[in-house]
């Protein structure tokens, strides 16, 4: 069993405010997965899609096992995960291990670990100042946090976030192999063109895998890869008086998120 990882995203829970019935029917929720898969005993933990919620969770973490092969040896493989999900907030881990025992060589299913966190949520453009249906932009920080990317021996894995603003889509991804080197590809900002009035639905969906193989000839036998990020939703730029109701309750602006 890996250490794990509880990351409560307090700074969007207590956010979450009632809110007054809208002309149109609230739509939002959230879904939190954990899988581990290699070995007996891994399992996946999948909330399913809840509507109308504003948190959920999943955890996978199985005991670490020993795997003997009368041909081979014994070798040692150890996974786990999990993910938290909340409007404006998501968190995943996963962490993967494995090392030999007496063995030389193993022929095995990698295990891996994977975490996806999912919010989807309805945002309106309101003003106090400008009349409805005035063109206005709004710029959002889709901001990843990598509290966690190690790598050693064999590994490959990635963390993976997707995010949509009404038409307007962005991602961000880190890989990285023990055979193909790593990647890294970020879109820090979101740029929206709406107006005032208009309801916008947001996505986001951030995804992190951890595998590591057994033996790989010739880069060696056994590795660890540990993943865990946190992605926040912030809007970062608005014109004066323009403000943004979520159906969920939640607040997309930076002083609901600063840790």
């Amino acid at each position: 069993m890996l250490t794990r990882t509880v990351k409560m995203i307090a700074g969007v829970l207590c956010a979450m405010t009632s809110f007054a019935a809208h002309a149109q029917t609230p739509y939002f929720g959230v879904q939190a997965t954990a899988q581990t898969l290699g070995y007996t005993g891994t399992f996946t933990n999948d909330s399913g899609w809840l509507p109308g919620s504003t948190f959920a969770s999943a955890l996978s973490d199985p005991a670490g096992v020993t795997l003997t092969s009368p041909y081979e040896g014994s070798v040692f493989a150890d996974v786990g995960s999990g993910s938290e999900a909340a409007p404006a907030e998501l968190h995943a881990w996963a962490a993967a291990h494995t090392h030999s025992i007496t063995a030389k060589s193993f022929n095995g299913a990698a295990p891996y670990g994977y975490a996806y966190a999912y919010f989807y949520d309805t945002l309106t453009v309101k003003s106090d100042v400008l009349p409805k249906g005035t063109k206005v932009t709004l710029v959002f920080d889709n901001a990843v946090t990598l509290d966690t990317w190690t790598y050693a021996g064999l590994f490959d894995g990635y963390v993976d976030m997707r995010l949509q603003i009404g038409a307007v889509a962005a991602g961000s991804r880190w890989s990285m192999s023990h055979r193909y080197g790593g990647q890294s590809v970020q879109a820090p900002q979101i740029t929206v063109q709406t107006t005032v009035g208009s309801r916008l639905s947001v996505d986001g969906k951030l995804r992190v895998q951890t595998k590591t193989p057994y033996y790989d000839s010739p880069y060696g036998f056994g590795g660890d890869m540990r993943a865990d990020a946190t992605a926040a939703l912030i809007l970062h730029q608005a014109p004066e008086g323009v403000t943004l109701q979520a159906d969920s309750g939640a607040v997309y602006a930076a002083a609901t998120l600063a840790e």
